[in-house]
Protein backbone atom coordinates (compact mmCIF):
# COMPACT_ATOMS: atom_id res chain seq x y z
CA UNK A 1 0.00 0.00 0.00
CA UNK A 2 3.00 2.13 1.23
CA UNK A 3 4.64 1.82 -2.55
CA UNK A 4 1.36 2.45 -4.12
CA UNK A 5 1.04 5.58 -2.86
CA UNK A 6 5.13 6.72 -2.90
CA UNK A 7 4.63 5.77 -6.39
CA UNK A 8 1.30 8.03 -6.87
CA UNK A 9 3.25 11.07 -5.13
CA UNK A 10 6.43 10.47 -7.48
CA UNK A 11 4.19 10.69 -10.64
CA UNK A 12 2.24 14.06 -9.08
CA UNK A 13 5.49 15.21 -8.04
CA UNK A 14 7.52 14.79 -11.82
CA UNK A 15 4.15 16.25 -13.52
CA UNK A 16 4.34 19.37 -11.20
CA UNK A 17 8.05 19.54 -12.02
CA UNK A 18 7.22 19.28 -15.83
CA UNK A 19 4.93 22.38 -15.35
CA UNK A 20 7.17 24.96 -13.48
CA UNK A 21 9.85 23.68 -16.07
CA UNK A 22 7.81 24.59 -18.76
CA UNK A 23 6.26 27.83 -17.68
CA UNK A 24 10.04 29.00 -16.84
CA UNK A 25 11.47 28.11 -20.14
CA UNK A 26 8.52 30.46 -21.90
CA UNK A 27 10.19 33.27 -20.53
CA UNK A 28 13.82 32.14 -20.89
CA UNK A 29 13.66 30.47 -24.33
CA UNK A 30 14.33 33.69 -26.05
CA UNK A 31 17.24 34.99 -23.83
CA UNK A 32 21.05 34.10 -24.14
CA UNK A 33 23.01 30.49 -23.43
CA UNK A 34 23.87 31.93 -19.94
CA UNK A 35 20.32 33.09 -19.16
CA UNK A 36 19.22 29.53 -19.99
CA UNK A 37 22.14 27.77 -18.07
CA UNK A 38 21.44 29.49 -14.77
CA UNK A 39 18.22 29.02 -15.21
CA UNK A 40 18.51 24.93 -16.20
CA UNK A 41 21.21 24.70 -13.52
CA UNK A 42 18.56 26.29 -10.72
CA UNK A 43 15.30 24.54 -11.94
CA UNK A 44 17.54 21.46 -11.52
CA UNK A 45 18.93 21.90 -7.94
CA UNK A 46 14.91 22.88 -7.13
CA UNK A 47 13.29 19.71 -8.57
CA UNK A 48 15.99 17.12 -7.95
CA UNK A 49 17.09 17.93 -4.54
CA UNK A 50 14.06 16.46 -2.81
CA UNK A 51 14.06 12.79 -4.47
CA UNK A 52 17.64 12.31 -3.97
CA UNK A 53 17.85 13.81 -0.87
CA UNK A 54 15.28 10.56 0.43
CA UNK A 55 17.28 8.32 -1.82
CA UNK A 56 20.55 8.57 -0.18
CA UNK A 57 19.74 9.73 3.41
CA UNK A 58 19.96 6.11 4.03
CA UNK A 59 23.77 6.67 2.72
CA UNK A 60 24.00 9.62 4.99
CA UNK A 61 26.25 9.31 8.16
CA UNK A 62 23.33 10.26 11.05
CA UNK A 63 25.26 13.14 12.00
CA UNK A 64 24.40 15.14 8.71
CA UNK A 65 20.73 12.95 8.38
CA UNK A 66 18.62 16.13 9.95
CA UNK A 67 20.37 19.30 7.74
CA UNK A 68 19.90 17.12 4.56
CA UNK A 69 16.35 15.70 5.22
CA UNK A 70 15.46 19.57 6.09
CA UNK A 71 16.81 20.48 3.18
CA UNK A 72 14.95 17.68 1.00
CA UNK A 73 11.32 18.50 2.60
CA UNK A 74 11.97 22.72 1.84
CA UNK A 75 12.96 22.15 -1.93
CA UNK A 76 9.61 19.42 -2.25
CA UNK A 77 7.38 22.11 -0.56
CA UNK A 78 9.15 25.19 -2.54
CA UNK A 79 8.22 23.13 -5.71
CA UNK A 80 4.58 22.91 -4.43
CA UNK A 81 3.91 26.33 -3.82
CA UNK A 82 5.93 27.62 -7.06
CA UNK A 83 3.54 25.28 -8.86
CA UNK A 84 0.49 26.51 -7.07
CA UNK A 85 1.17 30.36 -7.12
CA UNK A 86 1.87 29.76 -11.23
CA UNK A 87 -1.30 27.43 -11.67
CA UNK A 88 -2.83 30.89 -10.20
CA UNK A 89 -1.58 32.96 -12.75
CA UNK A 90 -2.65 30.93 -15.35
CA UNK A 91 -6.06 30.95 -13.91
CA UNK A 92 -5.79 35.05 -13.78
CA UNK A 93 -5.15 35.07 -17.41
CA UNK A 94 -7.69 32.59 -18.63
CA UNK A 95 -10.25 34.96 -16.81
CA UNK A 96 -8.32 37.82 -18.53
CA UNK A 97 -9.40 36.52 -22.10
CA UNK A 98 -13.45 36.01 -21.01
CA UNK A 99 -13.42 39.12 -19.42
CA UNK A 100 -10.33 41.72 -19.90
CA UNK A 101 -9.58 43.18 -16.37
CA UNK A 102 -5.74 43.39 -16.83
CA UNK A 103 -4.70 46.53 -17.98
CA UNK A 104 -2.94 46.42 -21.86
CA UNK A 105 -0.10 48.15 -20.74
CA UNK A 106 0.76 45.21 -18.37
CA UNK A 107 0.07 42.09 -20.82
CA UNK A 108 2.40 43.91 -23.22
CA UNK A 109 4.94 45.01 -21.30
CA UNK A 110 7.94 42.09 -21.99
CA UNK A 111 9.28 42.39 -19.05
CA UNK A 112 6.18 41.41 -17.36
CA UNK A 113 6.57 37.46 -17.39
CA UNK A 114 10.39 37.82 -15.41
CA UNK A 115 8.45 40.32 -12.60
CA UNK A 116 5.80 37.12 -12.09
CA UNK A 117 8.02 34.95 -12.02
CA UNK A 118 10.29 37.06 -9.33
CA UNK A 119 7.45 37.39 -7.27
CA UNK A 120 6.33 33.71 -7.60
CA UNK A 121 9.73 32.90 -6.28
CA UNK A 122 10.13 35.71 -3.54
CA UNK A 123 6.58 34.59 -2.03
CA UNK A 124 6.66 31.22 -1.87
CA UNK A 125 10.67 31.72 0.12
CA UNK A 126 8.19 34.20 2.51
CA UNK A 127 5.48 31.99 2.64
CA UNK A 128 8.27 28.99 3.74
CA UNK A 129 9.91 31.62 6.23
CA UNK A 130 6.49 32.46 7.98
CA UNK A 131 5.86 28.52 7.75
CA UNK A 132 8.99 27.56 9.35
CA UNK A 133 8.30 30.20 11.97
CA UNK A 134 4.96 29.06 12.97
CA UNK A 135 5.92 25.47 13.58
CA UNK A 136 8.59 26.43 16.21
CA UNK A 137 6.42 29.14 18.73
CA UNK A 138 2.97 26.94 19.59
CA UNK A 139 -0.16 28.89 20.87
CA UNK A 140 -2.10 27.56 23.73
CA UNK A 141 -5.50 26.74 22.95
CA UNK A 142 -8.21 27.41 25.49
CA UNK A 143 -11.55 25.36 26.49
CA UNK A 144 -13.78 26.05 29.02
CA UNK A 145 -16.97 24.05 29.60
CA UNK A 146 -19.05 21.89 32.13
CA UNK A 147 -19.89 18.39 32.17
CA UNK A 148 -23.04 17.47 33.67
CA UNK A 149 -21.44 14.76 35.95
CA UNK A 150 -20.30 14.96 39.53
CA UNK A 151 -16.83 14.40 40.05
CA UNK A 152 -16.50 13.31 43.57
CA UNK A 153 -14.92 16.26 45.67
CA UNK A 154 -13.60 17.70 42.35
CA UNK A 155 -15.40 20.72 41.24
CA UNK A 156 -13.04 21.67 38.80
CA UNK A 157 -10.28 20.26 36.86
CA UNK A 158 -7.73 21.63 34.40
CA UNK A 159 -6.35 19.23 31.50
CA UNK A 160 -3.23 20.02 29.89
CA UNK A 161 -2.95 17.87 26.16
CA UNK A 162 -0.41 17.44 23.91
CA UNK A 163 -0.33 15.61 20.65
CA UNK A 164 1.82 14.23 17.70
CA UNK A 165 4.99 15.45 19.57
CA UNK A 166 7.24 13.35 16.93
CA UNK A 167 9.98 13.57 18.38
CA UNK A 168 13.60 11.95 16.15
CA UNK A 169 15.29 14.17 13.35
CA UNK A 170 13.13 17.54 13.73
CA UNK A 171 11.70 17.75 16.64
CA UNK A 172 14.29 17.39 19.06
CA UNK A 173 15.31 17.39 22.77
CA UNK A 174 15.33 21.53 23.21
CA UNK A 175 11.71 21.59 21.95
CA UNK A 176 10.77 18.73 23.90
CA UNK A 177 12.23 20.68 26.86
CA UNK A 178 10.56 23.91 25.38
CA UNK A 179 7.42 22.09 25.55
CA UNK A 180 7.59 20.59 28.89
CA UNK A 181 8.53 24.43 30.28
CA UNK A 182 5.21 25.74 28.72
CA UNK A 183 2.83 22.83 29.94
CA UNK A 184 4.61 23.11 33.55
CA UNK A 185 3.77 27.44 33.61
CA UNK A 186 -0.72 26.48 32.78
CA UNK A 187 -0.38 24.72 36.16
CA UNK A 188 -2.22 21.51 35.09
CA UNK A 189 -4.23 18.79 37.36
CA UNK A 190 -3.99 16.09 34.75
CA UNK A 191 -1.43 15.80 31.74
CA UNK A 192 -2.93 13.54 28.46
CA UNK A 193 -0.60 13.07 25.71
CA UNK A 194 -2.45 11.86 22.47
CA UNK A 195 0.13 9.97 20.73
CA UNK A 196 2.96 9.88 18.19
CA UNK A 197 5.14 11.01 21.06
CA UNK A 198 8.05 9.89 18.57
CA UNK A 199 8.94 10.10 14.94
CA UNK A 200 8.75 6.14 14.40
CA UNK A 201 10.71 3.14 16.29
CA UNK A 202 12.94 4.60 19.16
CA UNK A 203 15.40 3.08 20.91
CA UNK A 204 16.65 2.96 24.45
CA UNK A 205 19.01 5.65 24.41
CA UNK A 206 16.53 7.86 22.80
CA UNK A 207 13.69 6.80 25.13
CA UNK A 208 15.79 7.65 28.02
CA UNK A 209 17.08 11.22 26.33
CA UNK A 210 13.05 11.95 25.45
CA UNK A 211 11.73 10.82 29.30
CA UNK A 212 14.14 12.65 30.97
CA UNK A 213 13.02 16.24 29.85
CA UNK A 214 8.97 14.01 29.97
CA UNK A 215 9.90 13.25 33.44
CA UNK A 216 9.66 16.84 34.36
CA UNK A 217 6.02 17.23 33.89
CA UNK A 218 4.26 18.54 36.59
CA UNK A 219 0.50 17.68 37.80
CA UNK A 220 -1.56 16.73 40.34
CA UNK A 221 -2.97 13.80 39.20
CA UNK A 222 -0.32 12.85 36.63
CA UNK A 223 0.52 12.67 33.62
CA UNK A 224 -1.24 9.65 31.20
CA UNK A 225 -0.20 8.70 27.14
CA UNK A 226 -1.59 6.48 24.24
CA UNK A 227 0.10 5.54 21.23
CA UNK A 228 -0.44 7.00 18.36
CA UNK A 229 0.37 5.19 14.32
CA UNK A 230 4.15 6.54 14.82
CA UNK A 231 5.20 4.76 18.07
CA UNK A 232 6.43 1.42 16.91
CA UNK A 233 8.34 1.61 20.36
CA UNK A 234 4.87 0.50 21.85
CA UNK A 235 5.10 -2.72 21.31
CA UNK A 236 8.46 -2.86 23.08
CA UNK A 237 7.39 -3.77 26.27
CA UNK A 238 11.27 -2.78 27.65
CA UNK A 239 10.56 0.75 26.47
CA UNK A 240 7.20 1.20 27.70
CA UNK A 241 8.48 0.15 31.14
CA UNK A 242 10.77 2.93 30.64
CA UNK A 243 8.07 5.86 30.38
CA UNK A 244 5.98 4.24 33.01
CA UNK A 245 9.15 4.26 35.71
CA UNK A 246 8.99 8.04 34.21
CA UNK A 247 6.18 8.95 35.25
CA UNK A 248 4.18 8.77 31.90
CA UNK A 249 1.46 5.74 32.31
CA UNK A 250 0.69 4.26 28.78
CA UNK A 251 -3.11 3.48 28.34
CA UNK A 252 -3.20 0.51 25.86
CA UNK A 253 -6.86 -0.37 26.00
CA UNK A 254 -7.04 0.38 29.48
CA UNK A 255 -8.44 2.80 31.85
CA UNK A 256 -7.21 4.44 35.38
CA UNK A 257 -9.35 5.94 37.66
CA UNK A 258 -8.10 9.64 38.72
CA UNK A 259 -8.37 10.60 42.43
CA UNK A 260 -11.56 8.53 42.78
CA UNK A 261 -13.26 11.17 40.96
CA UNK A 262 -13.01 10.39 37.21
CA UNK A 263 -12.00 7.91 34.70
CA UNK A 264 -9.46 8.14 31.51
CA UNK A 265 -9.47 5.75 29.25
CA UNK A 266 -7.15 5.30 27.02
CA UNK A 267 -7.49 3.54 23.54
CA UNK A 268 -4.49 1.37 21.39
CA UNK A 269 -3.69 2.51 17.98
CA UNK A 270 -5.08 0.30 15.24
CA UNK A 271 -1.73 0.55 13.37
CA UNK A 272 -0.15 -1.37 16.30
CA UNK A 273 -2.16 -4.29 15.90
CA UNK A 274 -1.70 -4.24 11.41
CA UNK A 275 -5.48 -2.63 11.21
CA UNK A 276 -8.36 -1.41 12.59
CA UNK A 277 -9.83 -4.83 14.23
CA UNK A 278 -6.89 -5.45 16.01
CA UNK A 279 -7.68 -3.46 19.40
CA UNK A 280 -10.45 -4.43 21.60
CA UNK A 281 -13.60 -3.02 21.37
CA UNK A 282 -14.38 0.16 23.99
CA UNK A 283 -17.51 -1.45 25.65
CA UNK A 284 -14.28 -4.31 26.62
CA UNK A 285 -11.93 -1.96 27.61
CA UNK A 286 -14.58 0.00 29.91
CA UNK A 287 -15.38 -3.27 31.83
CA UNK A 288 -15.37 -2.04 35.56
CA UNK A 289 -15.88 0.85 35.11
CA UNK A 290 -18.29 3.19 37.01
CA UNK A 291 -20.68 5.24 34.36
CA UNK A 292 -21.80 7.41 37.22
CA UNK A 293 -18.51 9.71 37.01
CA UNK A 294 -16.90 11.66 34.17
CA UNK A 295 -15.34 9.56 31.79
CA UNK A 296 -12.56 11.12 29.61
CA UNK A 297 -11.25 9.02 26.50
CA UNK A 298 -7.85 9.95 24.78
CA UNK A 299 -8.01 7.77 21.70
CA UNK A 300 -4.87 9.22 19.38
CA UNK A 301 -7.13 9.14 15.71
CA UNK A 302 -10.85 11.23 16.24
CA UNK A 303 -12.25 7.69 14.57
CA UNK A 304 -15.58 5.91 15.79
CA UNK A 305 -17.36 8.80 17.37
CA UNK A 306 -21.04 7.51 17.45
CA UNK A 307 -19.23 4.61 19.82
CA UNK A 308 -17.88 6.64 21.96
CA UNK A 309 -20.84 8.54 22.62
CA UNK A 310 -22.91 5.21 23.15
CA UNK A 311 -21.13 4.48 25.64
CA UNK A 312 -21.02 7.05 28.05
CA UNK A 313 -18.25 9.04 27.19
CA UNK A 314 -18.23 12.85 28.63
CA UNK A 315 -14.90 13.86 26.85
CA UNK A 316 -12.88 12.51 23.77
CA UNK A 317 -9.19 14.41 23.43
CA UNK A 318 -7.49 13.06 19.79
CA UNK A 319 -4.89 14.37 17.59
CA UNK A 320 -3.43 12.74 14.45
CA UNK A 321 -4.55 15.28 11.88
CA UNK A 322 -2.46 18.00 11.96
CA UNK A 323 -5.20 19.90 10.44
CA UNK A 324 -3.79 19.20 7.62
CA UNK A 325 -0.03 20.97 9.12
CA UNK A 326 0.81 22.56 5.28
CA UNK A 327 -1.94 24.34 3.17
CA UNK A 328 -3.63 22.96 1.38
CA UNK A 329 -3.40 19.95 3.46
CA UNK A 330 -6.41 21.12 5.98
CA UNK A 331 -8.83 20.79 2.90
CA UNK A 332 -8.17 17.60 2.58
CA UNK A 333 -8.09 17.02 6.76
CA UNK A 334 -11.79 18.52 6.81
CA UNK A 335 -12.99 16.59 4.19
CA UNK A 336 -11.73 13.10 5.85
CA UNK A 337 -12.67 13.88 9.51
CA UNK A 338 -16.09 14.74 11.19
CA UNK A 339 -13.93 17.06 13.18
CA UNK A 340 -10.37 17.65 12.42
CA UNK A 341 -9.42 20.43 14.44
CA UNK A 342 -10.96 22.33 17.09
CA UNK A 343 -13.96 21.54 19.94
CA UNK A 344 -17.57 20.13 18.82
CA UNK A 345 -20.27 18.89 21.15
CA UNK A 346 -23.22 16.37 20.66
CA UNK A 347 -25.77 16.52 23.32
CA UNK A 348 -23.72 15.19 26.66
CA UNK A 349 -20.18 14.26 24.84
CA UNK A 350 -17.49 16.78 24.06
CA UNK A 351 -14.75 16.62 21.68
CA UNK A 352 -11.42 18.22 20.80
CA UNK A 353 -9.04 17.51 18.39
CA UNK A 354 -5.62 19.17 17.85
CA UNK A 355 -3.39 20.07 15.44
CA UNK A 356 -0.56 18.77 17.15
CA UNK A 357 2.59 20.10 19.13
CA UNK A 358 5.14 18.89 16.23
CA UNK A 359 5.48 18.44 12.63
CA UNK A 360 5.64 15.22 10.25
CA UNK A 361 7.93 15.98 7.33
CA UNK A 362 9.07 19.30 6.52
CA UNK A 363 9.57 21.86 10.16
CA UNK A 364 6.27 23.18 8.29
CA UNK A 365 3.25 24.98 9.23
CA UNK A 366 1.17 26.66 6.68
CA UNK A 367 -2.66 27.49 7.29
CA UNK A 368 -2.48 25.73 10.72
CA UNK A 369 -0.77 26.21 14.36
CA UNK A 370 1.67 24.48 16.27
CA UNK A 371 -0.15 24.26 19.82
CA UNK A 372 -0.86 22.59 23.34
CA UNK A 373 -4.56 22.68 24.52
CA UNK A 374 -5.49 23.48 27.74
CA UNK A 375 -9.10 22.44 28.95
CA UNK A 376 -10.85 23.58 32.29
CA UNK A 377 -13.69 21.70 32.69
CA UNK A 378 -16.61 22.32 35.32
CA UNK A 379 -18.17 19.27 36.86
CA UNK A 380 -21.87 19.47 38.46
CA UNK A 381 -21.45 20.36 42.52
Amino acid sequence: MWGIISSAFLGVYCLISFYIARRGWSIVHASNKVSKGIYCCCLGILVLTFPFTEIGQNFIPAINRVWVTTLGWYSMLAVVYIFLLLLLVDLVRMFDRLIKFVPVSVKNNLRTPFFIACFVVLFALAVLTYGTYNAQNPIITRYDFSIDKKASYLNRLRIVMVSDIHYGLIVDSIRIRKMVDLINGLQPDLILIGGDISEGTIHQQDALQLLKSLSQLKSKYGVFAVPGNHDRWSRDETVVRLFDEAGVNVLRDQWAKVADSLYIIGRDNPSTHGGSGGRKELEEIMRGVDSSLPLILLDHQPLELETAQQNQIDLQFSGHTHEGQIFPGNIITNLIYELDWGYMKKDHYHLIVSSGYGTWGPPVRIGTHSEIVCTTINFRP
